[in-house]
């Protein structure tokens, strides 16, 4: 299930993922067990999240694959419970891949609700996308307290919806906050949705606010060079006959994998029914940036208005 995922990728030097690195003491010097992780690679890896690197060809799934540059790595599929465990998430089993970026982070989702058609590609309203949107999340709130989480809010767009023909890719970014910090500093998602024949990639770049532009380059390069749909799987490839998601492009910008959601009753157990506009509940999933800042502040001993290192 694709939600929307709040982070800050500041923080994701991931030091705070050190209290998860329980290595026993016949693994490693009492030494290496106190130093802090360099890099938030490291620190996954000390918490038991394993990585592979590139250069590589990764799959995603079984419908699409990314051919990961040097210096970047993707969390391994067997680790993707621990690293959402870490980062305050749940996983709604849609999930394909997490990379790790310099600078920024990548989520890959794939929802195979079918072929989504992009008839309204015009009718994309900003305003009262953001209204419905931040309404529902500020009722997901009321979840991500029961969990102990921090609440996050909506700040408005950092980049309204925008649908290119071309390549049969939605973009949108959004502002954020969260109650670590009484709602003071800004973060920035970015979502991208990249539609296949049966389904649709939903890819969240999550970057600092000052960093997203140079992030949201990179991004982008890297998804039309190195992403592809396998074959048979391309938009392009749609047949008659082929199964047809039961809504289009706005509500991906509303809930993103509402149909997935549906299916596996999250509304009905939080008490929220998919409205006849496909009205969807607005999660903020991947906490990491609240998180993580606050277990690298216990972990130095930094206040709390303390920046942590940059990634």
């Amino acid at each position: 299930m694709h939600f929307f995922r709040h982070l800050f990728i500041s923080t994701l030097l991931v030091a705070s993922l050190v209290r998860a690195a329980d290595k026993p003491a016949a693994e490693s010097s009492a030494a290496e067990a106190e130093a802090k992780p360099k890099t938030r690679e490291e620190a996954l890896q000390r918490a038991g999240v394993k990585l592979q690197s590139g250069p590589a060809t990764v799959p995603l799934g079984k419908v699409a694959e990314l051919k990961l540059p040097a210096d970047y790595h993707i969390v391994a599929k067997e680790s993707l419970d621990r690293f959402y465990e870490l980062t305050q998430n749940v996983r709604g089993g849609n999930e394909v891949g997490v990379v790790l970026a310099p600078g920024y982070m990548l989520f890959f989702d794939y929802d195979d609700a079918g072929y989504v058609k992009d008839e309204d590609k015009d009718k994309l309203d900003a305003d009262k996308l953001m209204k419905s949107m931040t309404e529902n999340q500020d009722a997901a709130n009321d979840d991500r307290k029961r969990r102990g989480w921090d609440e996050m809010k909506l700040k408005g767009w950092a980049t309204p919806p925008h649908y290119d023909g071309k390549t049969n890719n939605l973009k949108w970014a959004i502002n954020l906050t969260s109650s670590q910090d009484g709602f003071k500093q800004v973060w920035i998602n970015e979502s991208i949705r990249l539609l296949g024949r049966g389904g649709v990639m939903n890819v969240t770049l999550a970057s600092s606010t000052e960093g997203f532009k140079t992030a949201e380059v990179s991004a982008e390069k890297l998804l039309s060079e190195n992403f592809e749909y396998v074959a048979g799987q391309k938009y392009a490839e749609f047949k008659t006959g082929d199964k047809v998601a039961a809504y289009g492009l706005s509500a991906l910008v509303l809930g993103g994998g509402a149909v997935m959601a549906a299916k596996m009753g999250l509304f009905a157990k939080l008490g929220v029914f998919l409205g006849k506009a496909w009205k969807a509940i607005v999660f903020a999933l991947v906490a990491a940036g609240a998180g993580l800042k606050k277990l690298w502040n216990k972990i130095t001993g930094a206040r709390p208005d303390e920046p942590p290192p940059a990634a």
